[in-house]
């Protein structure tokens, strides 16, 4: 009787370690239950499902939203020399100092072109490449069950919430490190295996490579420590965590160099700094970090299982809700959760393993610091959903008896997400949809709403910009580009008064690479409402920080001649002539200048000269006969 018992026992399941040939330590083993599946049939399988449920996505354009920053508006990426290669390596983007992504958008912008298609369909096949290495992965946590393994690929590899990591052009980085994050893990597990000393390196180089695209990838200790725990050689033992200091120094120099970046550091001058405002803030107290990045963590995992109601920005309840009983009651059902982990931490692995896993990755975007003015993001759970997904299928695999019913569940399971993924992909279409989608959740959202603000600015939807863009900032937005939408719509609607108001905000507001955007509409809207002195100012500006520094010459050619400044003007019309600018109007213009400064000669030489080039310049004509000479 104790015989049978016993042999039950092992077919279900081995948790016991067991010593490979090699003298490594071996997975929990997982009876197939007669599954089989070929190697090749499984990855055509995933391609083919990843493909449909992203495809819509590959014609979508730029969003405005990091976008500008990473692509549209990144001079680097729009010249990909190899003079802007290097120095891309030491700029700060968006509030990330991360140089394996930018490098990775600059080739390719280089090998495919500038389009966002060549963008979105790379990150999609990079995530079809993670896709691949889940399911390597998770082969290698199960002995090779092809079911569990291929089960828990699919849905990572379709699942809605991985959208924004996905199509969004700016998620380049969320693709990227995790390719080298479950590299990283595979060597790692291999490693174990043969206690090959080269593989462990391989682990740490894959893992520098890992940071190198994204600060979230410190984690991986961790990570490692929970293979550890699962190939039955400890979890938290003085000798695992000592082996990983490396890593751990690793970690906490990149940890330390994210937070130092998102708080508008530079590094004492060695990163050029792309972006002028700071992502951290204090303006939550202790508790209302605990009880909303708890709440993060539950809506991470409700998602995961009903992703529904899915936006791009997830917008911090009203002071007047932070009591909410959804609030309050988070910590309490996450440490039930987490506690509960912990009581199977011997009974079942899969259950510790996976939620673990979950909480590790996913915990240093939950709030606890808070980052940004969003209470959670979609694109943190792409790492973290591996776990969960680990762990329910590992589960299911040996629960539900019959494996074409948990075929055919998943089957049916797996075609909604695809559906909803396809939907998702759609919303990113462009900015006005990203957002106008957002707004169906968040309307009061001033984030949302200087964001549809700033695209129907781009668009010419003036009154729409007025609407959505003083609602944000009546709700204390003053960001430079809201503040430059609203400045021009005001213009357009003739109102130079709040229209000159508003540009000098956004030149306020404005990181140094942008002024020379708002100094030039601002140039505008001065000589419009007749202040050419300050207009002649503003294109000086504009021309000194932008990158052409002679686009504006013209203009302020122009205004100086009206303000009466003939030697400035006089000195620009100059340089026009020599440069090849406008060369007719600038002869004549600097004749005005040059009659005005008592120089009539000269004045009539640059006419005479207009004439030659250009017998029909009517205003050149008119000037000469005032000048009492024939034409």
């Amino acid at each position: 009787m104790a015989k049978n018992k016993q042999k039950t026992k092992q077919n279900t399941i081995s948790q016991a370690p067991s010593l490979s040939q090699t003298g490594g330590f071996s997975a929990p083993k997982v009876s197939d239950n007669n599954f089989t599946m070929s190697p090749i049939t499984v990855y055509i399988t995933l391609a083919a499902c990843v493909i449909i449920a992203f495809a819509a996505g590959f014609s979508n354009g730029f969003v405005n939203w990091d976008d500008q920053m990473y692509a549209t508006e990144n001079i680097m990426i729009q010249n990909p020399s190899f003079a802007n290669l290097i120095r891309l390596l030491t700029v700060e983007c968006a509030l990330n100092y991360h140089p394996l992504t930018v490098a990775s958008l600059w080739l390719n912008s280089a090998l495919f072109g500038k389009a966002a298609s060549s963008f979105i369909v790379v990150n999609t096949l990079i995530h079809l490449f993670n896709t691949f290495l889940i399911f390597r992965f998770s082969q290698q946590l199960t002995s090779n069950n092809t079911l569990v393994s291929f089960l828990v690929a699919l849905f990572w590899g379709i699942h809605p919430m991985h959208v924004e990591s996905v199509i969004w052009v700016s998620e380049r980085k969320d693709v990227l490190y995790t390719m080298f994050f479950f590299l990283a893990c595979i060597q790692y597990v291999k490693y174990l295996k043969t206690s090959e000393q080269k593989l462990l390196i391989y682990c740490f180089i894959l893992f520098v490579l890992s940071c190198l695209s994204k600060a979230m990838a410190v984690v991986l200790p961790m990570v490692l420590l929970l293979i550890d725990y699962w190939f039955d050689k400890g979890f938290l033992t003085v000798k695992n965590i000592t082996s990983k200091i490396p890593f751990f120094i690793v970690a906490v120099l990149f940890g330390a160099l994210a937070v130092h970046v998102q708080g508008g550091g530079n590094l004492g001058g060695l990163l050029e700094k792309m972006t002028l405002d700071v992502a951290l803030s204090d303006a939550l107290s202790f508790g209302d970090r605990i009880k909303f990045g708890f709440y993060g963590f539950l809506v991470y995992i409700f998602k995961l299982f009903i992703p529904i109601n899915q936006h791009n920005f997830y917008a911090y309840p009203n002071a007047d809700q932070y009591g909410a009983i959804q609030y309050i009651t988070a910590p309490i059902w996450s440490i039930v959760i987490l506690g509960g982990a912990a009581f199977f931490y011997r009974r079942q692995k899969e259950v510790f393993f996976g939620i673990m896993f979950f909480f590790f990755t996913i915990v240093l975007v939950l709030q606890f610091l808070s980052v940004g003015g969003a209470i959670l993001a979609e694109r943190y759970a792409y790492i973290p959903y591996f776990g969960v997904f680990f762990m329910v299928f590992y589960w299911l695999n040996q629960k539900v008896a019959s494996k074409n019913t948990l075929i055919v569940g998943s089957s049916i399971v797996a075609i909604i997400f695809m559906y909803l993924t396809y939907k998702q992909t759609l919303t990113y279409k462009d900015t006005g949809t990203l957002f106008a989608n957002s707004y169906k959740y968040e309307p009061t959202s001033p984030v949302v709403n200087e964001n549809l603000a700033n695209h129907f600015g781009r668009s010419g939807e003036i009154d729409q910009v007025i609407r959505y863009g003083e609602y944000a900032a009546s709700k204390g937005v003053q960001s430079y580009a809201l503040m430059g939408a609203l400045a021009n719509a005001y213009y357009l609607k003739g109102n130079m008064p709040k229209a000159l108001e508003l540009y000098q905000k956004s030149i306020d507001n404005s990181p140094n690479h942008r002024k020379f955007v708002a100094y030039y509409n601002r140039g505008i809207a001065n000589r419009d409402a007749g202040n050419f002195a300050q207009s002649a100012e503003d294109f000086t500006k504009a021309m000194e920080l932008g990158q052409d520094k002679v686009a504006y010459l013209p203009l302020r050619a122009f205004a100086n001649l009206k303000a009466n400044k003939f030697k400035e003007a006089y000195d620009d019309y100059t340089k026009m002539i020599t440069i090849g600018i406008a060369v007719d109007t600038a002869y004549n213009d600097r004749a005005v200048a040059r009659y005005s400064l008592g120089d009539t000669e000269g004045a009539i030489k640059d006419l005479r000269e207009v004439m030659k080039r250009n017998p029909n310049y009517k205003d050149a004509r008119e000037n000469l006969i005032k000048l009492g000479i024939q034409p």
